[in-house]
């Protein structure tokens, strides 16, 4: 189905609709039976970054999160001052119910990117901010926490001495009292340096308090080298919290004590960008040379890895699905051994593409609007 624009973030499931939008600020409710369109509400004109950045324009770009108890879809435009609104629409025809400005109050919101999913949770909306493509001018990881009743916004910021994007482009995992996020790299890249918050997994409570958090030992040099956990959304496992991050070094953490500075049970993971997929004590990691497919116990055990995905997996109809977005090709991947048991070319898709899976079909963002696709043959 062809859009007004590119979708970055993967649709949302509204039961009877599935939502997406797009980079310019529009915001569709599509058929689940063929995609086609039901209503559309543009927000906003986008905005056109300077200096640095990848998506031009930038309108709405983290994935969108949709309300059933208050049949409210919620999405953050960027317009065209670089202004991050929080709006929520009505489910049935797509009309302005809410709008919260959320501009960090930290760095220059020019050079901010609202990538990350929304994530719902405990009747507040996620919403977390990391630096553009290049991390060109002055900025600050931060997360606002909206609460959906009174639309008043918390804050976390991510660092104390600038940078630390927070831009890993999956959801953040919830816990029963918390939600795990990651933090990118910081300006802190010496061992003699206090600790700078950076290159670690935080947990927020539902105001956006950090409750926990955990770094490698190596943060400054990982800083330093750019090879920080900030790409990898934080995954709930098989009783852990598992994260990877650029380095190829992954951790497993206690979910309810992620030990500071030096904790956890360190595995030889990958290089993952993006969210991961969760199938019984099996993660399935988000690698830039491949699916990886993990056993978690006390260890992590690599089962398989399939070298042509490079996409967030998802689990539908008993497959992993994942995408090589360079390529434009969604593939089915047998998640015992990896193996392709379909594959189907979408055309030309956005970084980290992944499909959502509503009532047995694939919806995918693509660089001008959404494939569906069967998830049976």
């Amino acid at each position: 189905m062809k859009l007004d624009g590119p979708v970055y973030g993967t649709p949302a499931d509204g039961g009877d609709k599935v939502f997406a939008a797009t980079e310019n600020d529009t915001v569709y409710a599509l058929s689940p039976t063929d995609g086609s369109v039901i209503w559309s509400r543009h927000l906003a004109e986008p905005f056109r970054p300077h200096g640095c950045g990848n998506i031009v324009p930038l309108g709405i770009t983290g994935a969108l999160v949709y309300d059933p108890a208050s049949h409210l879809v919620y999405a953050v435009a960027e317009d065209a001052n670089a202004h991050h609104v929080l709006y929520g629409l009505s489910a049935a025809d797509g009309h302005v119910v809410s709008r919260a400005t959320v501009d960090p109050p930290v760095g220059d919101q020019a050079f901010l990117q609202q990538r990350p999913a929304l994530t719902l949770w405990h009747g507040h909306v996620f919403a977390a901010f990391g630096g553009l493509s290049g991390d060109c001018g002055t900025y600050t990881g931060a997360v606002a926490s909206v609460d959906t009743a009174s639309g008043s916004v918390n804050w976390f910021e991510a660092s104390s001495d600038g940078r630390g994007g927070m831009w890993a482009p999956g959801a953040a995992s919830g816990g029963p009292d918390r939600l795990y996020f990651s933090i990118g790299n910081g300006n802190g890249d010496k061992a003699s340096q206090p600790f700078d918050g950076t290159d670690s997994v935080v947990a927020l409570d539902e105001n956006a308090k950090r409750v926990d958090f955990f770094a490698p030992a190596s943060w400054a040099a990982d800083n330093a080298s750019d090879l920080d956990l900030g790409s990898m959304n934080p995954v709930l496992a098989a009783g852990h919290v598992i994260i990877a991050g650029k380095s190829g070094q992954g951790y497993l953490l206690d979910p309810t004590h992620l030990g500071g500075i030096g904790a956890g049970t360190a595995f030889a993971a990958c290089a993952a960008f993006g969210a991961a997929a969760v199938r019984g004590d099996v993660v399935y990691l988000p690698c830039a040379d491949g699916t990886r497919a993990f056993r978690i116990g006390s260890q992590a055990t690599q089962l398989w890895r399939a070298a042509h995905t490079n996409g967030q997996p998802v689990v539908a109809d008993g497959r992993i699905w994942a995408t090589d977005y360079d390529a434009g090709v969604l593939y089915a991947l047998d998640p015992a051994t990896g193996q392709t048991t379909r594959q189907v070319s979408t055309g030309a898709l956005p970084h980290f593409a992944t499909p959502a899976a509503v009532g047995g079909k694939l919806f995918l963002g693509t660089m001008t609007g959404v494939a569906v696709v069967s998830a049976t043959p």
